[in-house]
């Protein structure tokens, strides 16, 4: 897993630091070092029901790298896992 320092959803930012990886299928999960709040898990997930874009920015590196959606977001144990839907 590689360390992040911020995730971008859509057009919003979030400050986060943490290890994340995607899978094969472009499955992204992100495992967040200080659990979320409730509030600032809400903010990701109430935003639109499918995210378009989801960026990521490492903590060695000023360029983020960008996944093109759709995107649905669930928590699991704390974990935040980005499963692709399709488009149809």
């Amino acid at each position: 897993m590689t360390q992040l320092s911020k995730l971008f959803v859509d057009h919003h930012e979030f400050s986060m630091l943490g290890r994340y990886s995607v899978r094969i299928d472009k499955t992204i999960v992100v495992e967040p070092f200080k659990p979320l709040t409730e509030d600032a898990y809400r903010r990701l997930v109430n935003m639109e029901p499918f995210i378009k874009r989801i960026g990521i920015q490492s903590s060695n590196s000023q360029n983020s790298i960008e996944y093109e959606g759709p995107y649905a977001c669930k928590r699991v144990f704390g974990v935040l896992v980005f499963n692709r839907v399709s488009s149809t």
